[in-house]
């Protein structure tokens, strides 16, 4: 009987044994485990490790010249961007573009009313801050990032060729674009090529101003105008100046 008992608690003792077994392997392997499902998990989403880039631009801005036509034509243009994550979605970028078109010299003292009588090359530099908003915050999805820019900046001409067809004196009466405050608003997407590189396209709206030169304000040249059946140009214009770009950034 004393020998039966004894059989039934090693029994008992073995049991407890082999679930306590069961139970440290179950911690042991647990973690292993969970990690090896997480790296099994397929989604499209990837963290954009870099937060500070720069950037090679180039593009094409499609201009508005204003009403009469004294702005700078459409033109291609060069730049550089830098830009820095301050969160999860949200960065600061600093731009440079370089821009050579053409700008319309006219003549409002003629008898018919304000006339083109030459086109001059002009030379022009955009200088922005904005901050750039990314849908998917720090990561991208498909390697593709939405995002959407807002900011300000100047429109700075460089130079101006001198016409040799307006009567003198000129000056009053040409256009000059000088500094310009501007605005402007975007969208776009970056396509990450790999953890260094990303290649964004980008469609941005930029608003600038146009002054009239106050030659055009005399009272002869406006008379002149009004007896022509034209309309006084007003002091200034707010144009509207589409942009579209491909960026090639690199990250550091």
């Amino acid at each position: 009987m004393k020998l039966l008992q004894e059989v039934q608690i090693v029994r008992g003792l073995g049991r407890w044994l082999a679930v306590l077994l069961v139970a440290m392997s179950g911690v042991a392997l647990g973690p292993g485990s969970a990690v090896a499902q997480e790296e099994d998990i397929d989604t499209p989403y990837r963290w954009v490790e870099g937060g500070t880039r720069l950037g090679l631009v180039g593009g094409y801005i499609f201009t508005n010249r204003g009403d009469p036509p004294f702005g700078p034509g459409s033109s291609p243009f060069i730049g550089t961007r830098f830009r820095a994550r301050l969160s999860s979605p949200l960065s600061l970028e600093l731009g440079l573009g370089y821009g050579s078109s053409n700008e319309y010299v006219i003549d409002p003292r003629l008898e018919g009313g304000p006339a083109i009588v030459d086109t001059v090359n002009a030379d022009w530099l955009i200088i922005q801050a904005s901050l750039q908003f990314a849908f998917t915050g720090a990561r991208s999805y498909h390697r593709l990032q939405p995002y959407v820019v807002l900011g300000g900046g100047v429109l700075q001409g460089l130079s101006t060729e001198t016409s040799d067809v307006l009567a003198s004196p000129q000056q009053p009466f040409v256009y000059e674009i000088g500094t310009s405050m501007m605005v402007h608003l975007g969208v776009g997407a970056e396509y990450h090529l790999s953890r260094r590189w990303g290649l964004a396209f980008e469609v941005r709206d930029n608003l600038w101003k146009i002054r009239t030169p106050d030659g055009w304000f005399r009272i002869d040249v406006l008379e002149n105008i009004l007896d022509s059946g034209s309309q006084a140009a007003d002091k200034s214009q707010w144009t509207h100046n589409f942009e579209l770009t491909a960026s090639l950034y690199y990250y550091f």
